[in-house]
């Protein structure tokens, strides 16, 4: 290996048929290490036998001892760690084991890590991968298990994040990822990570282009992640009532409004869902931009309409946690409320 020069790469050299997002991100990861000496994987349980709490990392340390390694539990080290070596020449790709526990990083990726190639005037550069399982509707995880924080790291400016949805947009977003010279983070939504779909064709996707995975006239609904899920149930069940587009971002930051524009120019209503708490969150940016910017703002004939986790904690007790989220008929609600 040595250096993986940035640039386009190649498309990840994957298996196509009927599978999970762990499984092709664990085959990503794999063909990366193969190809590049220099990619270096640290994290809590990440070597084998566990390979990560998630079997994210599953077989990686066995193949690749040299490249894979435990880390203490602790996320500053981690972080820490990640931008010595990215300094140094290295390519790290760098799990925290829930995305929740990167609040004990938060000054070395506020200070260092986000800072470094901007206070260096890009002499030095970060180029880093760092992932974490994020989100929630996956009962008992409450506090420390259930966060999506998503607007939280958006507001750190020299960070690039993605959020998969999909097995074949996991191995597209994380092979651009460790490919390219910039800080990334990549959410893996723990709810949907084990579905199995069928994967046919696996490209490197660049970071700022979203996805429309259902056409329509009526209503836009723009989301990403576990809650892609409720977007697809609330248009089913309008299906008689209103013809709904949905926009999956895939990546936040950068966040690709021109397709979210051109949706909206067939549609004139949009409907955000984020399961991050309302206040500050990034479904609040979307909606700030388009009602922002005359051109789009000209575009609605309804008031933007965002689904949210209100400004609380997730609880222990399903039904707590459940009450807290995001679902379905608030979806519903929401879509009426842009077409009355």
């Amino acid at each position: 290996g040595g250096g993986g020069a940035p640039g386009p790469p190649p498309p990840p050299p994957m298996e196509m048929g009927p599978q999970t997002m762990v499984e092709a991100i664990v085959r990503t990861f794999d063909q990366a290490l193969n190809a590049d000496q220099d990619i270096i994987f640290f994290g809590e349980d990440i070597e084998d036998p566990k390979g990560g709490v998630f079997g994210l990392t599953k077989s990686l340390s066995d193949k690749y001892p040299k490249q894979v390694f435990n880390s203490p539990l602790a996320e500053a080290t981690i972080m820490g760690v990640a931008v010595g070596l990215a300094t140094y020449g290295k390519r790290p790709v760098f799990e925290i084991q829930f995305i929740d526990f990167i609040t004990p990083a938060w000054n070395q990726l506020m200070s260092n890590v986000s800072t470094l190639r901007w206070r260096t005037f890009g002499k030095q550069k970060c180029p880093m991968t760092l992932y974490a399982p994020y989100g929630a509707y996956l009962p008992g995880g409450s506090l420390w298990h259930s966060q999506s924080m998503e607007g939280g790291l958006a507001h750190v400016p020299g960070l690039k994040i993605a959020i998969p949805s999909t097995p074949e947009d996991a191995a597209g977003l994380f092979w651009t990822a460790i490919h390219n010279d910039e800080t990334n983070i990549i959410l893996v939504p723990k709810h949907i990570f084990r579905k199995r779909v069928d994967v046919t064709n696996v490209e490197p996707i660049p970071f700022g282009k979203a996805k429309v995975v259902r056409e329509g006239s009526d209503v836009t609904i723009v989301t990403y992640g576990n809650t892609l899920e409720l977007a697809h149930e609330a248009a089913d069940k309008l299906a008689s009532e209103a013809s709904i587009e949905i926009i999956d971002l895939r990546t936040v930051v950068p966040c690709d409004y021109a397709t979210i524009a051109q949706s909206l120019e067939k549609t004139g209503r949009l409907v955000v869902i984020q399961e991050d708490v309302k206040t500050c969150g990034f479904g609040q940016s979307i909606i700030s931009e388009v009602t922002g910017n005359p051109d789009t703002f000209n575009l609605l004939l309804a008031s933007p309409q965002l689904v949210s986790r209100e400004d609380v904690h997730i609880g222990y007790n399903p039904i707590y946690e459940y009450a807290a989220l995001p679902d379905t008929d608030r979806v519903v609600d929401a879509i009426r409320r842009t077409l009355s």
